[in-house]
């Protein structure tokens, strides 16, 4: 066992409530449908709708914070990326 072992650990931990709040919020969004304003190329201009907003702010979230960050600290920790 090394001095940062310890460190790993609590990292890997992190990462698997990370992972647990990534599936939430895909839940969050999957339950939300589709608007009229995403699925209809003549609704897309303009400002989004409530539903459109949230469901974008959560695939951006996802896609371009918290899975970086869930791939970064399991390699740090040790984890894997998978």
């Amino acid at each position: 066992m090394t001095e940062i072992d310890p460190a790993r650990a609590q990292i890997r931990r992190a990462v698997e409530d990370l992972r647990e709040i990534r599936y939430r919020l895909l839940g969050v969004q999957a339950s939300i449908p589709p608007t009229r304003q995403e699925t209809s190329l003549e609704d897309l201009e303009g400002e989004p709708d409530a539903p459109t907003e949230i469901r974008a702010a959560l695939a951006h979230a996802l896609h371009d914070r918290l899975d970086p960050l869930i791939q970064e600290l399991a390699a740090a920790g040790g984890a894997g990326c998978g």
